[in-house]
């Protein structure tokens, strides 16, 4: 019954920045390498789902309006696991993508309310891929 944040809304600058911003870490995030891309999302993952597990849990209860349990249980640990599956993958070199060669800024579009798994197994793979 109260109000918890408020968010500005955006408009086409805020999307301009953005893609700017996605833009000038493109290259310095594909040049790593698959190994070295997997060792920082495994790390991210490793984060989440460490001390920062508590907080993870309220934001994503919040945004997703699900209970804590919920969110810490299935919802985080899901999650974490299509973040770090993709990781894996880039650690280890997907075999026949030798000489791949990452396309550059992509827009993952999201409808509604999105869970955190919706988004990581949207964006675990591209990340893993150097997208």
């Amino acid at each position: 019954g109260r109000v918890v944040a408020v968010v500005p809304a955006g408009d086409s600058s805020d999307l301009a920045v953005a893609v700017a911003a996605a833009a000038a870490a493109t290259e310095a995030w594909a040049g790593l390498g698959g190994p070295e891309r997997g060792q920082h999302l495994t790390r991210l993952a490793t984060t989440l789902g460490g001390d920062h597990r508590g907080t993870m849990g309220a934001l994503l209860a919040l945004a997703g309006g699900r209970p804590l349990c919920r969110t810490l249980g299935a919802d985080l640990d899901l999650g974490l696991r299509l973040l770090q599956v993709p990781a894996g993958g880039a650690q280890l070199g997907p075999p026949g993508l030798e000489g791949w060669t990452p396309l550059g800024v992509v827009a993952v579009v999201l409808v509604g309310p999105c869970s955190l798994p919706a988004l990581l197994w949207k964006l675990g793979p591209l990340l893993a891929m150097g997208e």
